[in-house]
């Protein structure tokens, strides 16, 4: 089988020699016991048979079982497993989620087991985060997402075109105002609106990303979508009515880039706010949507308390309205837009990086505040004003924060003045 690399894989090196535990989260599907493999093999170069590199998949019943018995025993497993009692051994649990008390398992490890280097996956937050805080100090976490554009690019065989990504990605772009040439982009600009618009539509799940025809796509679109259901909404939550919960989550697919409302989406399906809430959270801790809170000031006019839901995946999103026409065809194709922006800022941001959306009482918008080293604000513009005049919510927007850079997001163009850059979605 061949592996794709992930940009986390990256990001995870440096700490396979750190004791503390490596606990990866992400959506269903999305790669975890890929990056395992890609971990695995990382550790092999590295240290050969010096190791016991041993791996357990959560989904295979018998290894559930064993690894459900009291956490004192498992030792005794490992060796059974085939490790080396007489060598150090990496422990990679995939899927940790199906534990009984995978908060219990895994701190009994951390705690008496501490030669034990451990590396687990889990596809609910909730499911261990009594885990995660009783191991202050000791472990370090890590999100994995769909496939970002780079890594469609990537996983479409296609490295000219991500090295070219790499070159005109924003942040290198714009390390200075004013210094954009429309030329350099041209000779990719048709082939990377035509692989954006796919990566749009259809998202970044692997198994999505790799199937070739629109059927087989969509085919996996449904698998993905009716195993979520089954597996983490029925089974790990307990929501038994799967009809409500199905068009719950149509209703948000519906209505991204849209305030978060709960007393409305209660009126609007006839169920409590408290439910409302539980499957919100379900959502967000499944890493299906993405909760984003306003930017706040001392200006009391900008002052909201409703944060705004976008999809961390437009193809599970397009699937749920079971709409793949054509962006310029779709009625929905700005906040479809919106949204893949959202999801190329948010799966690339930096450690220290926050991101926003900002809005007054007067309901004056721009659509994206990133606040890192740099600030920068950003417009999603599916098609700008053929002048390229400022939009009004930038304009707005730079009146009160002069010092952000200001960005506006369209399908294909390249442009800058001394003000604003207009720069095309694939390079975000």
């Amino acid at each position: 089988m061949k592996y794709y690399p992930r940009k986390l894989q990256k990001k995870l090196s440096p700490w396979l020699d750190n004791p503390d535990a490596i606990i990866i989260l992400g959506a269903r599907q999305v790669g975890k016991t890929s990056l395992l493999e890609l971990l695995k093999q990382d550790l092999i170069k590295k240290w050969g048979a010096a190791k016991n590199i041993v791996t357990y998949n959560l989904e295979d019943s018998d290894q559930l079982s064993a690894l459900n018995r009291d956490p004192k025993y498992f030792k005794e497993y490992l060796i059974f497993s085939g490790a080396d009692p007489q060598k150090e051994s990496v422990i990679m649990i995939d899927e940790v989620q199906y534990l009984n008390d995978p908060s219990h398992f895994l701190k009994y490890l951390a705690d008496f087991e501490p030669t034990l280097k451990i590396i687990v996956t889990g596809s609910t937050s909730l499911a261990i985060k009594r885990f995660k805080d009783g191991m202050t100090g000791r472990k370090k976490t890590f999100d994995l997402f769909p496939l970002d554009f780079q890594e469609f690019l990537l996983f479409k065989e296609n490295r000219m075109l991500s090295s070219v990504l790499e070159e005109f990605h924003f942040r290198n772009l714009l390390v200075k105002k004013g210094e954009i040439d429309p030329e350099r982009i041209k000779p990719f600009n048709h082939e990377m609106k035509a692989l954006f618009e796919e990566y749009v539509l259809y998202g970044g799940y692997p198994k999505v990303v790799l199937t070739k025809s629109r059927e087989d796509k969509l085919e996996e679109l449904k698998e993905l979508f009716e195993t979520y259901e089954l597996k983490d909404v029925n089974v790990l939550f307990d929501v038994a009515n799967l009809p409500v919960f199905r068009n719950f989550f149509k209703l948000l697919a519906g209505s991204i880039g849209n305030l978060l409302n709960v007393n409305e989406l209660s009126g609007t399906l006839g169920i409590g706010r408290d439910t409302i809430r539980r499957y919100l959270s379900i959502l967000e801790n499944t890493f299906i949507i993405c909760v984003l809170p306003p930017f706040h000031s001392n200006i009391r006019k900008e002052l909201t308390k409703m944060p705004k839901i976008y999809f961390l995946d437009t193809g599970l999103r397009n699937y749920a309205l079971r709409n793949f026409t054509e962006i310029s065809f779709r009625p929905d194709k700005g906040p479809l837009f919106e949204n893949a922006i959202f999801s190329e800022l948010y799966k690339n941001l930096g450690v220290i990086e926050q991101l926003f959306f900002w809005r007054t009482l007067s309901k004056t918008e721009a659509d994206f505040i990133l606040i890192g080293d740099q600030k920068w604000v950003f417009e999603a513009k599916l098609t700008p004003n053929h002048r390229l005049k400022q939009p009004a919510g930038l304009r707005a927007f730079s009146k009160i924060y002069p010092d952000f850079q200001q960005v506006v997001v369209t399908f294909d163009r390249l442009a800058s003045n001394e003000e604003i850059s207009y720069l095309p979605g694939w390079v975000i």
